[in-house]
């Protein structure tokens, strides 16, 4: 082969993404390495409960910005990028404000008063990604992924150095605050300097506006539902966990997102923008091209994502030291969401691509309904092994729904989605099967 077909073969989207997920993992799998030795397990319960408040308050209010830019016929022009990118600044300013002012609230419902300034300091990183270019949005609409993909694991890259630093320097949790703050800052800097034509204005236009709030209504019910079954196993469990336990917790989940990370990243930098131009382009056979765009991608997805719950405990005894032996236990479970999470995403992205918006705020419903019923009952029976066991199946539910909203649109081919869930548990038993075998030498 040569140089040039290679560099053809890695310069193709999926393959970049792929390769921006791995390096990112291998980031985060280092910085947790670094600072699982520099700080007690307290402080990761206390990170994890910063970000949740966080994620709580950006998502009771989120315009799905990314996919209305994305697939608006006007994406390019100065007008409705401006206006998109005013109202995005508003928003962001709010939620600083929003988390300022609950900071002492907050910091006392959780019974941990000395949190109040972390709480409202992390705010300010609404203000900083506030700030960025929309270059960000309009690179993933142009297909420009590799840019954007250099883009973010060079913030990455910063905020964990800077973590690692701050950690050595500080031994406490402002050193997780510290560095994102500063991977924020970096990625909006970037986000002017690697991308032409970075620079917005404020502007205010009604058709666009309008046209925004009824894309954004499917858009933000389906968040704020996606809010309570995404967080209140957090916040609940911050309640009634002890801070350490907490952070087993959040490390597992950390983990187990490694490949919800590439799921969420491939479907909507690789499909949904693909299966948007096929529906703007007219074409017929969208049910061909939603799978043969992503059969062998899903496959390989699938038994990564079993692999990774059948070798939980080897990956946390390699990982970490014995103090964190117990995250394994929480790994096992979390990690089945995420192996039917490419399944679900793909399917949320070509039903959103041909119109069909309101999928996303059904699947969330869907959600919401069985973690109210499983969820409260796995609690009241198991307690947290029930909340847990809950939170694991959720992706279940939703991604039924989409199966039935899919063969009803002539986009479903069961046959191939059954393919992905055998590759899962393959994966499953080669990762348990790892485990025997190598678990008593890596251990």
């Amino acid at each position: 082969m040569t140089i040039a077909g290679l560099r053809e073969i890695l310069l193709r989207d999926t393959n970049i993404v792929v390769i921006s997920v791995v390096l990112t993992n291998v980031l985060r799998a280092g910085s947790t390495i670094i600072l699982t030795r520099l700080l007690v397990p307290e402080v990761f319960g206390i990170a994890g409960l910063i970000a949740s408040l966080q994620f709580t308050v950006a998502l009771a209010s989120d315009l799905g910005f990314q996919a209305f830019v994305v697939r608006h016929q006007d994406g390019d022009k100065k007008r409705f990028l401006d206006t998109v990118w005013t109202v995005s600044l508003i928003r962001s300013c709010l939620l600083a404000a929003v988390l300022i002012g609950l900071s002492q609230p907050l910091a006392r419902f959780f019974d941990q008063p000395d949190l109040a300034p972390m709480i409202a300091a992390s705010g300010l990183i609404f203000v900083i990604e506030g700030l960025a270019s929309l270059t960000l949005l309009t690179a993933l609409r142009n297909r420009m992924i590799l840019r954007l993909s250099a883009l973010e694991l060079i913030a990455l890259s910063a905020q964990i150095g800077a973590s690692a630093v701050l950690a050595y320097l500080w031994g406490s949790y402002w050193a997780l605050l510290g560095g994102m703050m500063m991977g924020s800052a970096l990625k909006t800097l970037l986000s002017y300097a690697m991308f032409r034509n970075p620079f917005r204005q404020i502007a205010f236009d009604r058709a666009y506006l309008r046209e925004l709030w009824l894309f954004a209504r499917y858009v933000t019910g389906s968040s704020i539902i996606f809010l309570l079954i995404s967080q209140c196993d957090k916040l609940v469990l911050a309640k009634v966990m002890p801070l350490d336990h907490f952070g087993f917790y959040i490390l597992a989940g950390n983990l187990a997102a490694a490949p919800l990370g590439f799921a969420t990243a491939y479907a909507s930098r690789v499909l949904y923008p693909a299966y948007s131009q096929a529906w703007r382009d007219g074409q017929k056979d969208l049910c061909g091209i939603f799978y043969g765009k992503r059969r062998m991608v899903s496959v390989a997805y699938a038994f990564a994502a079993g692999g990774i719950i059948g070798c939980a405990p080897l990956i946390i005894g390699i990982l970490y030291d014995d103090r964190f032996a117990e995250a394994a236990f929480y790994l096992q479970i979390l990690g089945i969401a995420p192996l039917f999470a490419l399944a679900s995403s793909a399917a949320n992205e070509t039903l959103t691509a041909t119109g069909r918006i309101s999928v996303t705020f059904e699947a969330s419903c869907a959600k919401l309904v069985w973690l109210a019923a499983a969820g409260t009952a796995g609690f009241l029976a198991l307690g947290v092994l029930g909340l847990v066991l809950a939170v694991g199946l959720m992706e279940l539910p939703a991604l039924f729904l989409k199966w039935i909203r899919m063969h009803y649109a002539g986009l479903l081919n069961l046959k191939e989605e059954l393919c992905f869930v055998g590759g899962g548990a393959a994966g499953v038993g080669a990762g348990w099967l790892a485990t025997l075998a190598l678990g008593r030498w890596l251990v």
